[in-house]
């Protein structure tokens, strides 16, 4: 019973030491991926290169340790705001669409997935 007490004891100092919230313990990646393929969010937006629109890590960066973030890129995801492209054009974004419409689960996941990004 000690060597399970002092293994979980470990197991929660070596999660805390990462610095991962429980939030990010609950991050379903494939999910995630899985969501981002089905909407081609990688056909503007590379995981760490910017291509028409910024990667992946570019947002993580931008909005990394701000209370709102996860909001921020669901309102970005979902608004259909104008964008501007790399070559100066503007169109609007594509609204993130899941199944069901408009679950708020999932568009969370997505969003903790892409603010989630670190550099190599």
């Amino acid at each position: 019973m000690k060597s399970l007490a002092a293994f979980l004891s470990t197991a929660v100092l070596a999660v805390s030491a990462t610095g991962f919230s429980s939030a990010a313990l609950a991050l379903d990646v494939e999910a995630a991926k899985g969501l981002a393929d089905q909407n081609n969010c990688m056909q503007c937006h590379g995981l760490r290169k910017d291509k028409d629109g910024p990667s992946f890590l570019s947002t993580a960066d931008k909005y990394r340790n701000k209370a709102s973030a996860v909001d921020e890129v669901i309102k970005h995801m979902t608004s259909g705001k104008d964008v501007k492209l790399a070559d100066g054009t503007m169109e609007k974004h594509k609204v993130a669409k899941t199944m069901p419409a408009n679950d708020a689960a999932q568009l969370k996941n997505l969003a903790q997935y892409i603010l989630s990004i670190q550099p190599k």
